[in-house]
């Protein structure tokens, strides 16, 4: 399935790049559970790299539609281009489908896990302060 799915993202020339994550690219799905696609395409505007926010891009429900009836299971469609960093980070982290453009990739990558390793650092400073934890020197 996961070819078939590959080929349908590769003749897509709106998708930069898309990956499997959560559950089914772990390894640990269940008969019940989602098929957790994320996509980023090619933004309207190419640089900077930023959250686009409100921005819909017009074949999003064709493609959600499409992996509907390809997987014959429900789909939770993620477009990458307007979510937070560390849900991105996250879904990164899951199986590459089709990187068309490595580039912005790249470019998504460093921006993403940066921010979520920074958002990181500040929930767990705020966490140890709140309990009165010292913290270790970490060099």
């Amino acid at each position: 399935m996961e070819d078939i799915v590959k080929r349908y993202f590769e003749s897509r020339k709106d998708v930069a790049f898309a990956f499997l994550f959560g559950s089914q690219a772990r390894g640990n799905a269940t008969i019940r559970s989602d098929v957790d696609i994320a996509v980023y395409f090619h933004p309207k505007k190419r640089r900077p790299l930023e959250v686009e926010g409100e921005v819909f891009y017009e074949t999003e429900d064709r493609i959600w539609t499409d992996l509907e009836r390809l997987f014959n299971k429900e789909v939770d469609l993620v477009v990458l281009n307007r979510v937070p960093a560390t849900v991105g980070a996250s879904a990164i982290k899951g199986t590459p489908l089709v990187i068309n453009d490595w580039g912005l990739y790249l470019d998504f990558m460093l921006v993403v896990t940066d921010i979520a390793e920074d958002f990181r650092e500040f929930i767990i400073t705020d966490y140890m302060e709140r309990a009165g934890i010292e913290r270790r020197d970490q060099s």
